[in-house]
């Protein structure tokens, strides 16, 4: 386990007290260290449809495989986020040999302490463990639209918008993706047209929503920032700005306005 060279490697002739800073260092569960093969990478890369404007994170990034084929093949800025530094430092020096290294950043830290927020695409491979603890992590800090892929492994019952298998040179493997959702949690106002104003009152669980508008039962569904809602006759259908959501119904302009709590 990778994690656990780690430690081992930077504990040695430390006393108890530079242990228990290590350890409060990488909080976070084992991974191993199993790199993924280079057509998987690239394909992981293009099933988030990954292009210059974006900010790739790959968590537990092993030898940066993955933040240099962003820079070097799709031009995006990149950030590796590494716990093991013997990687780190290898990581670092692949990226010299590209001729990418002003575009990506390697950070020797625990996954769960790195800030996200500045990330439009995530990639891991890691445990169905780690995933799990990591999910609310990647809802809370990733903006609506992010994108999320995982190599080999799912996210439970946060059920992925698509699923893609690659073959590899002696196997299969199996990519998951995860466009992050807006909350569209609440109560609103809604008007469609110069129509009545209807209250929609509506609960999400990841993308899917449920719900009703006036005394009819709704169902919808939520792909990054636009939502689609169905039910009293009506196909509402907007993006999600805050607490305003602007979209069509029926020919006409829809509008919903959350309700304060």
């Amino acid at each position: 386990m990778r994690r656990r060279q780690a430690l081992l490697a930077l504990v040695a002739g430390a006393g108890a007290a530079g242990c228990a800073a290590l350890r409060a260092r990488f909080p976070g569960p084992d991974a191993p260290f199993v790199a993924t093969p280079e057509n998987v990478t690239v394909e992981m890369l293009r099933l988030a449809a990954v292009t210059p404007a974006d900010a790739v994170f790959d968590l537990g990034s092993g030898d940066g495989r993955v933040v240099i084929a962003a820079a070097r093949d799709f031009g995006a800025h990149g950030v590796g986020v590494e716990i093991d530094p013997n990687l780190i430092a290898t990581s670092r020096d692949a990226a010299a040999a590209a001729g990418v290294a002003a575009r990506v950043t390697f950070l020797w830290q625990d996954l769960f302490v790195t800030d996200l927020t500045g990330a439009t695409v995530v990639t891991i491979y890691l445990t169905q463990e780690v995933n799990l603890r990591l999910r609310p992590k990647l809802l809370r800090e990733l903006a609506p639209g992010a994108r999320v892929v995982s190599h080999q492994f799912d996210m439970g019952d946060w059920e992925p918008d698509r699923v893609v298998n690659v073959r590899g040179r002696e196997r299969g493997y199996r990519l998951y993706f995860w466009r992050i959702p807006a909350n569209a949690v609440g109560t609103w106002r809604s008007r469609v047209g110069d129509g009545d104003a209807a209250t929609l009152t509506l609960a999400q669980r990841f993308q899917k929503l449920t719900g009703t508008l006036g005394d009819q039962p709704v169902a919808g569904r939520v792909d990054g920032e636009h939502v689609e809602v169905m039910g009293g006759g009506l196909a509402l259908r907007g993006v999600v700005h805050g607490d305003a959501i602007d979209g069509e119904a029926a020919g006409a302009h829809w509008r919903a306005l959350r309700m304060p709590q």
